[in-house]
């Protein structure tokens, strides 16, 4: 047999296998569509080797036909493989940390950045965990109110990032993305596909955070201080129709756990049926409290997280505000 007859035979007997319950026709119009050249495109001499493999031309072919496996078409299939991820929870270092949220730059607020980092600073944090959204990739999105410039997006927040390292030249910084951040692979995957697995376009090489000494996180990804486990909050839907977020994700984590994403500084405390005191927070934003998008009528505000993490696991949560004024408050 010739090398291209092999390979002629090779697609249809793939074909066979991938789809033992579906009518010879079909089959032979899938290798139409996905190899239709190797055969001038012409669906009945398709049709006719099919046949020949599953024994359908005739007693006199059938002896002709050295490979009888699919002549009663029941062969035996084995379960798919899963496309299910598995994701790996990242745990904070014992220490005492630093939380920022929802900074959105270029539509942040100075002040307010200035007063969480100086806060972390008094504080004598030994990590920064930036919690989601520190990049808004507003000119990736569809709410946007004014022209777009994704490159300048990305001057400011590289400008952002190495303004906090230079703040904290010897603390490490962990950044978990967010629903803004994953903007970006959300439009590769509409508009240039070939690029959603390309290294080279991924968001951690044109910002670097290798070379600034940052450590990026997967998308969706549980972090862990210690026993307290965090999300941005996109992660779990509607935990802000609640009475106040930290409520919201107590409904849905059942647990101690924080969050950001809502832009308010909220907690939430229950007492479980063992007796355990369990307390959710949400930490409050660093950005713009008037943004184009929803100029009036949210409640948010301003807020940082201070985690303190021992080599046990314990922990511990100030969950404070910012005021207009600067003035960090309980």
């Amino acid at each position: 047999m010739g090398k291209g007859n092999y390979a002629k035979t090779e697609i249809i007997v793939d074909a066979l296998r991938r789809f033992p319950n579906l009518p010879i026709k079909s089959i032979a119009r899938y290798v139409l569509d996905t190899h239709g050249v190797l055969w001038d495109n012409n669906l009945e001499i398709i049709r006719s080797k099919i046949r020949y493999h599953c024994g359908k031309n005739g007693l006199d072919k059938q002896t002709k036909t050295a490979d009888h496996q699919f002549f009663d078409r029941k062969t035996v299939v084995e379960q798919p493989k899963t496309w299910r991820t598995a994701r790996t929870e990242f745990k904070l270092d014992p220490g005492l940390w630093l939380v920022l949220s929802d900074v959105h730059v270029p539509f942040h607020e100075p002040k307010a950045v200035e007063a969480a980092v100086a806060h972390g600073q008094k504080e004598g944090v030994t990590g920064v965990f930036l919690n989601g959204d520190l990049q808004d990739c507003q000119a990736l999105g569809i709410w946007y109110t004014r022209k777009r410039d994704w490159m300048a997006e990305v001057e400011a927040t590289i400008d952002m990032l190495d303004w906090l390292r230079g703040q904290f030249p010897s603390a490490k910084i962990v950044y978990k993305p967010g629903n803004h951040e994953y903007r970006l692979p959300r439009y590769y995957i509409s508009n240039a596909p070939e690029l959603i697995e390309s290294p080279v376009a991924a968001m951690e090489t044109h910002l670097d955070f290798e070379g600034r000494g940052i450590e990026f996180l997967d998308y969706n990804q549980i972090v862990r201080a210690g026993k307290l486990p965090i999300i941005h909050g996109h992660e779990v839907r509607h935990i802000d129709n609640a009475v106040n977020p930290a409520r919201g994700l107590y409904m849905r984590a059942k647990s101690y756990a924080a969050c950001s994403h809502c832009h308010r500084t909220s907690s939430h405390t229950e007492r479980n049926i063992d007796g355990k005191i369990l307390t959710t927070w949400s930490f409050g934003c660093l950005c713009d409290l008037s943004p184009d998008y929803h100029p009036i009528g949210n409640n948010w505000n301003w807020g940082l997280g201070i985690l303190n993490i021992e080599k046990n696991g314990d922990f511990e949560v100030q969950n404070l505000r910012i005021l207009p004024s600067g003035e960090v408050v309980k």
